[in-house]
C-alpha cells in the first residue's frame, strides 16, 4: 500500500469520528435543554396569587398612663385614657398603611398589656401590639 492512501483513510475515519462526536453532543444538548425547560414550568397552586394575597403588618405602640407622685400603679381612669390613646394610634396606623401601600387596611388583632411586675418596666406604661391585613385596592377597568 501506498503511504498516501493510509493518510486519506485515516483522515476520513477521523472526520467520521468527529462527526459522530458532534452528533452525539448535539443530541445530548437537545435532551438537556428539553429537560431544563420541563423543570422551569412550575405549577401554580390553587388559591390567591401572590398579588392577591394579603400582606400582614404588625406594629407595637406604647402609651403612658398618668401617675400621681404617691401612686405605684395608675388608677383605672388613667389606664382607660392610655388605652383609648392606644386604640387611636392603632386606627391612625391603619390609615397610614392604607395610604402608603395603596391598599385596603383591616385591623385584625389588637392586644394591650399593662405590666404585671412594676420592676421590669415602668408600671404606668401600656403596650399594644396591632396586626393589620392589607389587600391591594382593585383598579377600575379603563375603557
Amino acid at each position: 500500500m501506498h503511504p498516501g492512501i493510509r493518510t486519506d483513510q485515516t483522515e476520513r475515519k477521523a472526520q467520521e469520528t468527529s462527526m459522530r462526536s458532534l452528533g452525539i453532543a448535539v443530541v445530548a444538548a437537545a435532551i438537556a435543554a428539553t429537560s431544563a425547560t420541563a423543570q422551569v414550568a412550575p405549577t401554580t397552586p390553587p388559591g390567591p396569587t401572590r398579588a392577591d394575597a394579603p400582606l400582614r403588618v404588625t406594629s407595637t405602640f406604647r402609651a403612658a398612663a398618668e401617675l400621681a407622685p404617691t401612686q405605684l400603679v395608675p388608677d383605672p381612669a388613667a389606664q382607660e385614657k392610655a388605652r383609648r390613646a392606644l386604640y387611636a394610634m392603632a386606627a391612625d396606623e391603619c390609615a397610614v398603611l392604607s395610604e402608603i401601600y395603596k391598599s385596603d387596611c383591616h385591623l385584625i388583632s389588637l392586644q394591650i398589656a399593662a405590666p404585671l411586675v412594676p420592676n421590669l418596666q415602668p408600671a404606668n406604661v401600656l403596650v399594644a401590639t396591632a396586626t393589620y391585613e392589607l389587600r391591594p385596592l382593585r383598579q377600575a377597568p379603563t375603557r
